[in-house]
């Protein structure tokens, strides 16, 4: 495998990961990762992102953020300490945060609070988002509309990436006319999963990423086991079949996509 792949989502600080972190990102680096984002999705995952990262500079890249399965606890305690994580320079994204519909493990006047909270966030530091969204793809916009326009406005050239999206084509269009990213993940290898297949075909190449959720969603051949990110590739093959083009055609348009959203956190820090 000779293609650059950049893993936009993956939890590499999860305890089923952690245990033999070397091991898994040699194989990444061996399968043509070359770098990948690191998501937080509390404050001690967040903490532990950003010293990961720091291991290995170019290639990982933190992001930080409260994943909206946070949203009924005492989260504006830690907000102060997630603030001065994310106004390091090294942050690239703001996030794992959004909404989530499907569990209900939490409650939506709750999660749009700590969403709000979240996206005041990455306005005042001019990074982009990572956005959750499961089962609330129409619920969620109104508010990325607003930031998507505030972001803009305030010089921050990309507002941010739709991860593992799982609407459908028609739904992911009003993200892309705000200048989102949308990230397909290991569900468009299932064989029932036409719709992210239609997804991806639909999307156009300057909105289209890619990513593992590791240690979540293995693809079709690993369905059973944990995710890790040299598994990508099976995801940039599915991309490829869904819209009729090369492997390396995608991987080149997925990187270049991908670190245009590191390159939008270095921008929004210089108008800052």
């Amino acid at each position: 495998m000779t293609a650059e792949l950049f893993d936009t989502h993956a939890h590499l600080t999860d305890p089923k990961i952690v245990a033999d972190i070397e091991a898994v990102l040699h194989r990444a680096w061996s399968a043509g990762v070359r770098s990948m984002v690191v998501i937080g999705y509390d404050l001690p995952s967040s903490e532990e992102a950003v010293r990961l990262a720091a291991r290995y500079p170019g290639q990982l890249y933190p992001a930080v953020g409260l994943h909206p399965h946070e949203a009924d606890t005492a989260w504006a305690d830690v907000l102060p300490r997630l603030r001065e994580l994310a106004a390091a320079p090294e942050v690239v994204a703001i996030g794992e945060i959004g909404l989530d519909a499907y569990r209900g493990w939490s409650s939506e006047t709750n999660q749009r609070r700590l969403l709000d909270a979240q996206l005041q966030l990455a306005l005042d530091l001019r990074k982009p988002v990572c956005v959750h969204s499961r089962a609330a793809e129409a619920a969620i916009l109104p508010q990325l509309e607003a930031f998507a326009k505030a972001a803009a406005a305030a010089g921050l050239p990309l507002p941010g990436v739709m991860h593992c999206f799982g609407g459908t084509l028609e739904e992911a269009q009003p993200f892309v006319e705000l200048g989102y990213l949308v990230s397909i993940a290991g569900p468009i290898t299932y064989p029932k999963n036409d719709r992210a297949r239609r997804l991806a075909a639909g999307l156009p190449a300057r909105s289209l990423v890619i990513e593992t959720d590791t240690p979540y969603l293995p693809p079709q051949g690993m369905r059973g086991q944990r995710n890790e990110p040299a598994y990508i590739v099976e995801t940039a093959r599915a991309v490829a079949a869904a819209r009729g083009e090369l492997l390396s055609e995608v991987s080149r348009v997925t990187t270049e996509n991908a670190r245009r959203l590191v390159a939008a956190s270095l921008a929004g820090a210089a108008a800052r």
